[in-house]
């Protein structure tokens, strides 16, 4: 009898001859990493038109009564301040007049605060006096709002109130380059400090300097130029320079060509005692005494204001 043999099928998978082939010697291949694709050529953009560039404001002294600008402009930035504004008027407009011709015998080169560049240059030409709140700050176009609400609010929170002047004095502005004929408050100070700190908040969020620690409230009325350089020791800050789109502090600014212009070292000592000798019982009286019913912001060319209504 015949045996028959029956085949037996095994099945291996694909791991089992992949080692038998390693064992025999023979590895699969490497695939190989394929070449990276070569760098994109970018093409250079023609330059902008020159009449389609945004113009810069150049720094001319010669237009502004020799002031400079402290500050370079950068485009979407603005300027701006916090103050109290106050009407000119009456008896102590006819105060002011008396300050400035009295001190224009000693300081020919004093000018009215506001009054034009070229021609007269007299009270006349003065119609609102300010007190500020803040120094002058700077705004992004995003942050514009934002301050305005800050004022609106610190408005709100203060009621109207009296205030006065106590005496006249001179101030210099942060960057050593303007002294201001000022009169400072007496009465009415508490509310001004108020007012101020109610901002500080809002400025911090921007980065921007609050007003002193020791804050001096004032109206200022005239100035004149100084000769010492910018370096030197600052005081207390007065009226800021004309305000437009402006960024941050610059060197070269500060050295634009005043040679044309009067300056002095700075203010006779004796014109202050002077003004207060003969006009500070007028300042310290009626003259002096006003109401203060709103506050306002100047961010660049732009005012808004608001009723104090606390």
């Amino acid at each position: 009898m015949k045996r028959t043999r029956t085949a037996i099928l095994v099945s291996y998978d694909e791991s089992t001859d992949s080692e038998d082939e390693g064992e025999k010697g023979t590895k699969p291949p490497k695939e190989r990493p394929s070449p990276p694709p070569p760098p994109v050529k970018r093409r250079k953009l023609p330059a902008l038109a020159a009449h389609l560039a945004p113009a810069v404001p150049l720094d001319d002294p010669s237009k502004h009564q020799g002031r400079t600008r402290t500050t370079p402009h950068v485009e979407g930035q603005w300027a701006a301040y916090v103050y109290v504004p106050l009407a000119l008027r009456g008896t102590l407009r006819r105060v002011v007049e008396r300050a400035v011709e009295m001190t224009r015998r000693e300081v020919p080169g004093v000018r009215v605060l506001g009054g034009p560049d070229p021609g007269s240059d007299s009270v006349a030409d003065l119609r609102e006096l300010h007190i500020s709140l803040t120094r002058p700050f700077y705004l992004r176009a995003h942050q514009r709002d934002e301050m305005k609400r800050a004022v609106r609010d610190a408005a709100r929170s203060q009621p109207p109130f009296a205030a006065s002047f106590a005496a006249f004095s001179d101030l210099t502005n942060d960057e050593h380059t303007r002294t201001f004929l000022s009169m400072e408050i007496g009465a009415g100070h508490q509310e001004l400090r108020a007012l101020s700190a109610a901002l500080s908040a809002a400025l911090h969020s921007f980065r921007q300097k609050e007003y002193y620690e020791q804050p001096r409230f004032h109206a200022s009325f005239a100035w004149v130029l100084l000769a010492r350089p910018a370096q030197d020791l600052p005081s207390q800050s007065s009226e800021p320079l004309e305000l437009s789109p402006s960024a941050t502090p610059s060197e070269g600014s500060a050295r634009a060509d005043t040679s044309s212009f009067s300056t002095i070292a700075h203010l006779p000592e004796n014109i202050v005692p002077a003004l207060n000798a003969q006009l500070g019982s007028q300042l310290k009286g009626s003259a002096g005494v006003f109401d203060a019913e709103e506050v306002r912001i100047r961010i660049g060319k732009d005012v808004f204001s608001w009723t104090l209504a606390g």
